[in-house]
């Protein structure tokens, strides 16, 4: 049975194989800067390796980042409270300093794990199926 804790770890690993880091850098109270690199267990979507690609489980930062830009997010990692690092006018002062390397900041996401003490069962009126490609074939039609 899933519970939020191995939720937790489950993502907490994942971002350690995208990152280059370990599980526990994120929890640690410390910032963390490691040098970006590819991995085939890294989620098929992301390019790597990060020119610069912070992620914080809310007690620290952990940066993957190129070998260029190691003492610049460092600094800038360090010099912020972790939420503000995440936010403007301080991600001002990382673009201004990536700029100078060819690169800026990008994309922000955030992600939320779900907490499934909070979870409940909602009643629904309508049946639910789960439709497999060959249910979708008649759809399609060609004109």
């Amino acid at each position: 049975m899933m519970d939020n804790k191995t939720i937790l770890q489950i993502v907490m690993l994942q971002s350690a194989i995208d990152l280059c880091c370990q599980p526990d850098d994120f929890r640690s109270l410390q910032n963390k800067v490691v040098i970006s690199s590819e991995n085939a267990e890294a989620r098929k979507y992301l390019t790597l390796p990060f020119f610069c690609h912070l992620v914080s489980y809310g007690n620290n930062i952990v940066a993957s980042v190129d070998t260029s830009v190691v003492d610049i997010v460092d600094s800038y990692i360090n010099k912020f409270e972790v939420g503000h690092c995440f936010e403007t006018p301080n991600l001002y002062v990382l673009n201004q300093a990536l700029v100078k390397h060819g690169m800026q900041v990008c994309f922000m996401e955030e992600y939320f794990l779900p907490d499934l003490e909070q979870l409940t069962l909602l009643p629904c009126d309508y049946d639910l199926k789960i439709l497999k490609p060959d249910d979708l074939t008649d759809l399609y039609i060609t004109e």
